[in-house]
């Protein structure tokens, strides 16, 4: 979801999805990418008292290609 919100921003055609076992990745790639886990915001919220600028992926992703546009980083 992530990858083709991303292409979606950019106005390109998402990679073509490749099955884990099938993926060309080093050892410590294929590592993270076993073990990688959704995360939760929650707890530093309330514990920590933090106000999150952007309060998921989606809004933080389009603030930066915004940011990045208006400082001509990219088209």
């Amino acid at each position: 979801d992530v990858i083709r919100f991303a292409a979606e921003l950019l106005g390109v055609e998402p990679p073509v999805p490749v099955p884990f076992e099938e993926a060309d990745m080093t050892p410590m790639a294929r590592s993270f990418y076993a073990t990688s886990r959704k995360v939760n915001s929650d707890r530093i919220k309330t514990e920590l008292g933090v106000d999150l600028i952007h309060p998921d992926y989606r809004s933080g992703m389009t603030a930066t290609l915004a940011e990045e546009r208006a400082l001509g980083l990219i088209d």
